[in-house]
């Protein structure tokens, strides 16, 4: 039984021998911002379903139309107030940036009565 008996030298000159280095040909990519991502395939409909199958409805287009209808209402010396239903921002790591919101308060004929531009900054902290 001594003649089967195998040191820890030994094992480890065997191990030596038989271990062929392997190559390290791996180059990561340069890093992107996602809407460089997102505007790589713009053009490739089918991809661009897939990922929004993955990543879920509205991630190219997170601020989506909205349209609310406030009723009609005679002039009067004193302003209306309408209130939109409440909104959450989208969350994760793939919503955060500067957003570009563009309002705008219309007639029944389409005519553009008020037009705005504002912007909206998702953050993971505010301090940032």
């Amino acid at each position: 039984m001594a003649e089967d008996d195998v040191t820890q030298e030994q094992l480890a000159a065997i191990a030596a021998e038989n271990e062929e280095p392997e190559p390290v040909n791996y180059k990561p990519p340069a890093q992107k911002s996602v809407k460089e991502i997102q505007d790589m395939d713009k053009d490739d409909e089918s991809l661009r379903k897939y990922k929004e199958a993955l990543l879920g409805p509205g991630i190219s287009e997170l601020v989506d139309k909205s349209d609310y209808m406030v009723g009609s209402y005679g002039p009067r010396s004193t302003e209306y107030d309408f209130l939109t239903t409440l909104e959450e921002a989208p969350k994760g790591l793939l919503a955060r940036g500067k957003y570009c919101i563009n309002s705008r308060f219309t007639d029944d004929d389409k005519q553009d009565l008020l037009s705005w531009q504002w912007n909206l900054n998702i953050k993971k902290d505010w301090t940032d």
